[in-house]
C-alpha cells in the first residue's frame, strides 16, 4: 500500500543549457505514435543527444556536448516523451502498488560516443484520479485547466498521470508521484528532476 498524503508533480529541471534527446525526423506524433507503440516495450527508433541552450534569438541546438558538466541526467528531456534512467525506473517500480497499470518502454539514447538505455513510463489503464468538484475544466471531462486530485482515489497509487483527451494519457509529461517516491529519489541524489506539491483533497 502506498497511502501517501502528499503527491508531487515530477518534471525535468529547467537550465540555461543541458542535454536533450532528439528523435528522428518525420515520425508520427502524439496520439498516432502512441498508437503505434501499443504492445511494444522498445522504441523502434533511437534518440540522439544534443546540447540545447537559449539566447535572445531563442533555442540553440549543438552536437557538441563537451561543455556540459553532466550529460546523462536521470530525467532526460526529449522532443517526444520524458525518459528516465534505470535508477529512477527502479525506485518508481519498487514503490508501485500494481493499481497503476504501468509498464516501461525502453529507449536507446546516443551521445558522447556511447549508448544508454532509458525508460519511458506508459499507463495501460485510464485512472480515475480527479476530485471533480474541486478541479477546474475548460470543458468536461478531459480538458482539465486546474486539476485537484482525490486522496481516496490516489492513496494506493505510487505514480499517476493527469487525465487528457484521446490516448494522450498513456505516455505523458504530466506525471505525479507519492511522497515515498519523491523522498527515495532525493535520497539517491538523482539528477535533472524537480518536484512540486500538487493539490490533493
Amino acid at each position: 500500500m502506498v497511502n501517501s498524503e502528499k503527491y508531487y508533480s515530477l518534471s525535468g529541471k529547467n537550465a540555461k543549457q543541458g542535454a536533450c534527446a532528439f528523435s528522428p525526423k518525420n515520425l508520427p506524433v502524439g496520439k498516432d505514435l502512441i498508437s503505434e507503440l501499443e504492445g511494444k516495450n522498445q522504441l523502434p527508433f533511437e534518440f540522439k543527444l544534443k546540447k540545447i541552450s537559449f539566447d535572445k534569438t531563442g533555442l540553440i541546438e549543438s552536437d557538441d556536448l563537451s561543455a556540459l558538466a553532466e550529460v546523462w541526467v536521470d530525467y532526460m528531456p526529449s522532443d517526444l516523451f520524458p525518459s528516465f534512467s534505470k535508477n529512477v525506473k527502479d525506485i518508481i517500480q519498487e514503490n508501485l502498488s500494481g493499481e497503476e497499470h504501468l509498464d516501461w518502454i525502453e529507449a536507446k539514447l546516443n551521445g558522447n560516443g556511447e549508448q544508454r538505455i532509458y525508460y519511458i513510463p506508459r499507463f495501460n489503464k485510464k485512472l480515475d484520479v480527479l476530485d471533480f468538484e474541486k478541479s477546474t475544466f475548460i470543458s468536461k471531462p478531459d480538458h482539465v485547466l486546474i486539476p485537484s486530485y482525490s486522496y481516496e482515489k490516489i492513496k494506493n497509487l505510487g505514480m499517476f498521470c493527469s487525465p487528457s483527451i484521446e490516448n494522450l494519457w498513456k505516455i505523458t509529461t504530466s506525471l505525479y508521484v507519492s511522497e515515498v517516491i519523491k523522498k527515495a529519489i532525493q535520497k539517491a541524489k538523482l539528477t535533472g528532476i524537480v518536484f512540486e506539491q500538487t493539490r490533493v483533497s
